[in-house]
């Protein structure tokens, strides 16, 4: 007589793996939406100093003022106030009036989403030297929805113009 054995899994061996994944799956899920909010700061915080980056840039290659505004519309600066996550633009007073004109736009951002971003000023100009025209220290907060701990990222920009980005607490 033989025997003949069957290979797979018990019902009990079955159910012990699923309750053995879900209890891994509920200690990584945390520190996944941990990894995806820093990531998501990160990128912000990386599309904002690019185009700080490329105003500083322009006014020194064209000898002009450059100036990034906050903008709710992406055609015009929104003036006073310091909510940059509605968007911004980048603009080169090519006529040396001032005063923007819709062909002095280089560059639209659109709404940040999901994110929090103060400025400590509604623009920020270049001189064509490239120093910070405001002649003081500006600086950028941005906070995630769900932001704990030390996870929010401060921009700031000294007078030479140049900008630096650190870790922050979450407001």
């Amino acid at each position: 007589m033989h025997r003949t054995s069957h290979a797979g899994f018990t019902l009990i061996e079955l159910m012990l793996a699923v309750a053995l994944g879900i209890i891994l799956m509920t200690m990584a899920v945390p520190s996944f939406t941990s990894i995806v909010l820093n990531n998501r700061l990160a990128t912000k915080t990386n599309e904002l100093i690019a185009d700080l980056h490329f105003a500083r840039t322009e006014a020194i290659k064209q000898g002009r003022t450059a100036t990034v505004c906050r903008s709710t519309n992406g055609t015009s600066c929104a003036g006073s106030g310091q909510d940059w996550a509605t968007g911004w633009l980048v603009w080169v007073d090519s006529d040396g009036n001032g005063t923007m004109a819709s062909t002095e736009i280089v560059r639209v951002h659109e709404a940040v989403g999901a994110v929090t971003l103060t400025g400590s000023t509604f623009q920020m100009q270049y001189a064509a030297s490239g120093f910070n025209n405001a002649a003081s220290t500006v600086t950028f907060t941005l906070n995630a929805t769900g932001c704990t701990g030390n996870q929010a990222r401060t921009v700031t920009i000294i007078p030479s113009g140049r900008s630096s980005v650190a870790t922050s607490a979450c407001a």
